[in-house]
């Protein structure tokens, strides 16, 4: 059989995955692209649905694909699909998961959020450390924005991300929960670790936690700095927090 190879980029199924680079495009379709042969493999390797992965004919990945759906493409249409400057030769267009069976030992909720380089951190770290339910409001960048997808490289197969306002997710938690705040904070290193389930609440990298959540909240922490600087970036002052906290 004579391999095809697809030249166009106004293919019509190439013109539909590049849709996938736009949140409208991912929120229409229930579809987003991972790219790179890491990420591949982290989602041949996850229970993820796959609905096809793209390769540049000739490109040399290692990956056993004999059971998936493939396709296959030049140099140009892979370059038209990718977000990078140097296209990676692979990717992979997966459905998005419902979340099912949420654990709430360990929940991160993440107040607006907004930039994808921490969000993804966020996402890596939370996976790091136990916290297996990730709560996003509607304001908070997307969780499958390209940015978020490469920063959190692969944990998004392994966790329940979901989309909650901070009232509804707060008052059906039932364990402890802990804000982030410098005013009626107590210092982490004052805390032992509850037996309690916890849920973690980190506000947007400019306002902090509305006064909303704050309100909500049990208690709120905050990090002893013997620094000069006043703050810390919402991405590492999470993942210090998660550390102290991880299940």
């Amino acid at each position: 059989m004579v391999k095809e190879v697809i030249s166009s980029k106004d293919n019509k199924q190439v013109k539909n995955y590049r849709k996938l680079n736009t949140r409208q495009g991912r929120k229409k379709s229930g579809l987003y692209l991972v790219e790179g042969v890491h990420l591949v493999e982290e989602a041949l390797k996850s229970q993820i649905d796959i609905e096809i992965i793209i390769v540049t004919d000739g490109f040399k990945h290692g990956l056993d694909l004999s059971n998936q759906r493939t396709m296959f493409v030049t140099d140009e249409v892979m370059k038209s699909l990718s977000t990078l400057d140097t296209p990676p030769g692979i990717v992979a267009v997966l459905k998005e998961s419902k979340a099912t069976g949420l654990s709430y030992k360990r929940v991160l909720l993440l107040e607006d959020v907004q930039d994808p380089g921490n969000l993804g951190t966020l996402i890596r770290t939370a996976d790091a450390f136990g916290f297996k339910t990730i709560i996003l409001t509607p304001k908070a960048a997307d969780p499958f924005n390209p940015k978020v997808l490469r920063a959190a490289q692969g944990s998004h197969f392994h966790l329940n991300i979901i989309t909650r306002e901070v009232s509804e997710a707060a008052m059906a938690f039932k364990g402890i929960k802990i804000g982030t705040a410098l005013d009626n904070a107590v210092y982490i290193d004052s805390f032992q670790q509850p037996d309690d389930d916890i849920m973690l609440v980190l506000g947007n990298e400019g306002n902090g936690l509305s006064s909303e959540a704050l309100e909500l909240m049990d208690i709120n922490a905050k990090i002893d700095m013997t620094g000069d600087s006043e703050s810390l970036n919402v991405a590492i002052a999470g993942a210090i927090l998660m550390h102290h906290f991880k299940s």
